[in-house]
C-alpha cells in the first residue's frame, strides 16, 4: 500500500515534553513532530469533487499528530529520543497511527490531550510550561501522512532549542 503523504518540509524538529499518564499517574516522556515555517501541505484545488491537489506553503510552524506515515529514517530517530513512541491502534476504532505510550505502564497517550487541550504537553498556556519543552532539530527533509495538524502554540517560542542532531545510519 502506498502511504498517503500530505505534509513535507526541508527540516523538522522533534518536541519532547512530559505528560501525566491517565492510567498510572506517573510523568512520562512524549514526543511530537514540529514542522518549520515554509513547510508544505497538500490541499485540494477547486471544488470538492475534483481530484486536483497542490502543495501550499505554510507561514507558521505546525505540529503533526495522528501521524499515519513517517519515513523509516525518521522512525529510527524518534525511537532513539522516545522508545515508547510506536505505531498502534486507537481503542474502539480501526484507526492506527504513531502514538506515545507511557514509559511505566505502556498505556496509550491520547493525541487530543497532548496537542489540543490547554495545558497538554504540546499546548502550553504560558511561557513557563513551554520552557519545559525541548526541541531537537533535524536538518533533513521529512514527508509525513497525518490527519492531525495544529499551528504551534503562541508560547512555543519559549521552548528549549537544542542543537541540531545529525546521525549516520
Amino acid at each position: 500500500m502506498i502511504p498517503s503523504i500530505n505534509y513535507r518540509a526541508r527540516t523538522f524538529r522533534v518536541a519532547r515534553a512530559l505528560q501525566r499518564c491517565e492510567r498510572c499517574g506517573e510523568l512520562t516522556p512524549v514526543v511530537g513532530l514540529l514542522l518549520p515555517v515554509g513547510h508544505e501541505t497538500l490541499v485540494a484545488q477547486g471544488d470538492t469533487s475534483s481530484a486536483a491537489q497542490a502543495w501550499d506553503v505554510s507561514e507558521a510552524e505546525a505540529l503533526l499528530f495522528l501521524v499515519e506515515h513517517i519515513p523509516e529514517r525518521v522512525r529510527v530517530r524518534l525511537h532513539l529520543l522516545a522508545p515508547h513512541y510506536s505505531f498502534d491502534h486507537e481503542d474502539g476504532t480501526t484507526d492506527s497511527y504513531w502514538m506515545n505510550h507511557c514509559a511505566r505502564c505502556g498505556c496509550r497517550q491520547n493525541d487530543f490531550e497532548l496537542y489540543c487541550e490547554p495545558e497538554g504537553a504540546f499546548a502550553p498556556v504560558g511561557a513557563k510550561p513551554a520552557g519545559s519543552i525541548c526541541l531537537h532539530w533535524f536538518p533533513e527533509p521529512i514527508e509525513a501522512g497525518a490527519t492531525g495538524y495544529a499551528l504551534a502554540p503562541r508560547y512555543f517560542s519559549c521552548a528549549q532549542r537544542q542543537q541540531r542532531i545529525r546521525q549516520r545510519y
